[in-house]
């Protein structure tokens, strides 16, 4: 048994050593690549320009957290103005009926943590299932994400579920506003396709897969955010968000049906990855002691314009990019203009490279191996 426990260990290590060279060798490839291509330039310049006004607005009308209307702006934006307008309002339907959720279940979770737990993992199962499988997936998500973060924020004091929930609607609306204002000055017009999705019907049948991704994802998130609490960790908001995104992603299947181990690793890595490039430049950048409003500005802009560039590139690794700016954008962001210390974001970069690397672990324990899907894939053909 040792001697197969080690075994584990060391294909393990290798298997992430490898995908750890490969992904970094494509991340540079794409940074080689910048301005080159005339769409991904425009797209990277929408999304700077969307990120940026969304922050000048949050600091304008004081909001509780600029950070939030940012990643709302970057989230909502598509290749087109009309596809940007159909993901803001699929964004702010989302949120709307999260916040009402976690404004509603904030009145009583916060006395019984076994039910707080139940409803987390229930939540999570439901958006990381619709993400894949619903064609207003997008508002399902943050349902999910808006819930958990109103219901979160809310634990110490429950009476301020309402005014969390509040601004929360405010800080999204702020960013989605931002976002279709920038794509429709700067981007075409025209509608896109509408997306295609299997629906609900098969959960049980062809569509298994997806339910067992939700349960693990569920338990997954439940396991992170009990690691967290009873670390009496502070970030625990943070966290929250960044498992929510991340669960909530389509997982790559094989022919079979049921997504390897290795392509739960790839993801996993990706976006670990991506988390500690954003984090890193982020703290550099808060590093530097920029006093400058319009020079801030222009770094969170110019951090964003490099995320996006790789999040819509050709070699694979865009949920690097997509990590790599959220993560940014929450380091950078703290308050109402530029950072005074750079403590804070150092603890909100722990923070969520401490949840990203429970969540990795977890997945990956939960998963089976490919032998393992080789006998059930055996076993269902006998």
């Amino acid at each position: 048994m040792i001697r197969h426990f080690a075994r584990e260990v060391r294909d393990i290590s290798v298997e992430t050593f490898d995908i750890t060279v490969d992904t970094l060798t494509r991340f540079f490839r794409e940074i080689g690549e910048l301005g080159e291509a005339p769409d991904r330039t425009r797209q990277g310049i929408v999304a700077a320009c969307s990120v940026v006004l969304a922050t000048f607005l949050a600091l304008l009308l004081e909001i509780q957290s600029p950070w939030w209307a940012a990643i709302s702006a970057f989230m909502s934006l598509s290749a087109t103005g009309g596809g940007s307008l159909r993901r803001g309002i699929l964004r702010l339907t989302g949120t709307a009926a999260g916040a009402l959720l976690g404004f509603v279940m904030a009145r009583w979770l916060p006395y019984d943590h076994f039910a707080m737990y139940l409803f987390i993992g229930g939540v999570t199962m439901l958006g990381v299932i619709a993400m894949q499988i619903s064609p207003h997936g997008l508002a399902w998500l943050f349902l999910c994400i808006t819930s958990i973060l109103v219901l979160l924020e809310s634990l110490t004091n429950p009476l301020q579920a309402a005014s969390v929930a509040y601004y929360r609607m405010f800080e999204v609306g702020i960013g989605v506003l931002s976002a279709i204002i920038v794509a429709n000055l700067l981007q075409d017009w025209h509608r896109e396709p509408a997306p295609t999705a299997p629906g609900w019907r098969h959960l049980l049948d062809t569509q298994w897969s997806v339910l067992l991704h939700g349960v693990r994802s569920a338990i997954a998130v439940c396991a992170v955010l009990a690691i967290w609490m009873a670390l009496e960790v502070s970030q625990v908001l943070e966290m929250a968000i960044t498992v929510a995104v991340v669960m909530a992603a389509p997982v790559a299947v094989t022919d079979g049906g049921v997504a390897t181990r290795h392509a739960i690793a790839v993801r996993s890595l990706h976006r670990f990855l991506g988390c500690l490039l954003g984090g890193v430049v982020a703290l550099l950048c808060l590093a530097l002691d920029v006093e400058s409003f319009a020079w801030w500005l222009a770094m969170i802009g110019a951090a964003v314009w490099v995320g996006m560039h790789i999040q819509i590139g050709p070699h694979g690794v865009g949920y690097v990019g997509t990590q790599a700016a959220f993560v940014f954008i929450v380091t950078l962001i703290q308050g109402e203009g530029p950072p005074t210390s750079i403590m804070p974001g150092v603890a909100r970069f722990a923070g969520i490279v401490g949840g990203l690397a429970i969540l990795m672990v977890v997945s990956l324990v939960l998963w089976p191996s490919d032998q393992e899907l080789a006998e059930q894939k055996a076993a269902g053909k006998e």
